[in-house]
């Protein structure tokens, strides 16, 4: 059965080419800003204004990362998104709530532990003091890894439940223990400061929501225009309320800090007028390599690589901002920008296997396997955020990884299949 025309849309819309449309109008945009408007918002030259150079380089990113996509669809083609009646050998509710409890004590326990840690944190948060909390929490959190698990579960057990079709009691049970998940991972942003973490956690539920509505075939125009209205308040509502924790009283230059001044630095970074220190070492392709403790402990990766410790590779980013001009409180330079410190012009070449890689998490959601179902949201916030860093190959998708691996083997205990028809031919 075919979806309807809303509903195919909406599919598309948050597919990997209808988001990477998306990432790329956004670039146009910053880069059609009118030049005035950024100088006295950010208080640096532009250098990315009608930048001939960017828009190649940018463009070339977009489309090798689209023909990686492509050639996995191509190789390994799925009709359209799997139908399948799920059916638990224990009761639905109970299926759910399993993963959920186990994350949701390891994320409450880390909360605690860093708030008992840190006594003067909420004294911080009253005064503002948000620069403070970033620099002393960074790297002290015991169990900070708890909230990215408990993301993915989340993720997880929105797809199940509605695939279970949970009604009633039962589904109001596991509602209640998803919204006390969210609560907990949104809570563990908050307090430490990391947008990184706060964002995440929200676009993927709304990717998860929209898939499973365009799978039933419910939605329709009005649906995506409400949705986009509430989806862009509650986005911009988190933004603002971790800007003003942090201290920060130029609320439009903190949006021009977090998007468009990243494009800036791309413009500056081709031109050559900007520098990474470490740039050309890997850092920025595979950062988990060197910047993930557990793997770390097991193999020490960042002493073979002859990797700085993160808070000099951090750091080093601020610094390298005053040679080229530019303010020092802005360090992004994009997705692609990361990506060309290390590999310049080869860049497109590394996004290709990028596409390549959300083409096999894209095919795998769409058969509704647990690798796509945890992955997916994950790969689709990084193709919305290629204003940020090379977030995609970084130590959350290593953890997400072994999230999806552990649900996979709970589901081969639990959960058996009863094969429908395709429901969406996209």
């Amino acid at each position: 059965m075919r979806s309807n025309g809303p509903a195919t849309f909406l599919m598309k819309a948050v597919s990997p080419y209808g988001l990477a449309l998306v990432s790329y109008a956004i670039f146009l945009l910053a880069c059609s800003f009118p030049p005035s408007a950024y100088v006295f918002y950010m208080d640096e030259p532009d250098y990315m204004f009608m930048d001939i150079s960017a828009i190649a380089f940018y463009s070339l990113c977009v489309i090798s990362f689209l023909l990686g996509v492509w050639l996995l669809d191509l190789l390994f083609p799925v009709a359209g998104f799997s139908n399948e009646k799920a059916v638990s050998r224990l009761s639905p509710a109970t299926f759910l709530l399993i993963p959920l409890a186990v994350g949701l004590v390891f994320s409450v326990l880390s909360n605690i532990i860093l708030i008992r840690s840190n006594p003067d944190l909420f004294l911080l948060f009253l005064v503002q003091g948000g620069a403070e909390v970033k620099s002393e929490l960074q790297f002290q959190r015991s169990l900070g890894l708890a909230g990215i698990y408990l993301m993915g579960i989340v993720w997880w057990a929105m797809w199940r439940c509605d695939q279970l079709n949970i009604h009633g009691r039962q589904r109001r049970l596991v509602k209640i223990a998803q919204y006390l998940a969210t609560a907990s991972v949104i809570l563990t942003a908050i307090l430490t400061l990391t947008r990184g973490e706060l964002m995440p956690v929200i676009t993927g539920i709304a990717i998860v929501y929209l898939l499973r509505k365009s799978v039933r075939g419910e939605s329709g125009s009005t649906f995506l225009v409400k949705f986009g209205v509430i989806f862009a308040s509650i986005v911009l509502t988190l933004f603002l309320l971790a800007s003003f924790v942090r201290g920060t009283t130029d609320l439009t230059k903190d949006v021009f800090t977090y998007t468009i001044a990243s494009y800036n630095r791309l413009s500056a970074l081709l031109s050559g007028r900007l520098r990474y220190p470490y740039g050309g070492r890997g850092i920025y392709l595979f950062s988990f390599l060197g910047y993930t403790n557990m793997l770390n402990m097991v193999i020490p990766l960042r002493d073979m690589l002859r990797w700085p410790s993160f808070m000099d590779y951090w750091q080093s980013e601020f610094r390298a901002m005053g040679p080229a001009g530019l303010g020092e409180n802005a360090i992004w330079a994009g997705t692609f920008g990361y990506i060309f410190a290390d590999v310049g012009w080869f860049a497109p070449l590394f996004v290709f296997f990028e596409g390549l890689l959300c083409g096999v998490v894209w095919r795998s959601v769409k058969l509704g396997r647990p690798l796509g179902i945890v992955l997916y949201p994950w790969c689709a916030f990084c193709i919305l955020y290629w204003f940020g860093m090379n977030s995609l190959t970084g130590r959350n998708l290593l953890l997400l990884t072994l999230d999806a691996i552990g649900l996979s083997i709970y589901e081969s205990l639990f959960l058996r299949y009863e094969r429908r028809q395709a429901s969406v031919i996209v």
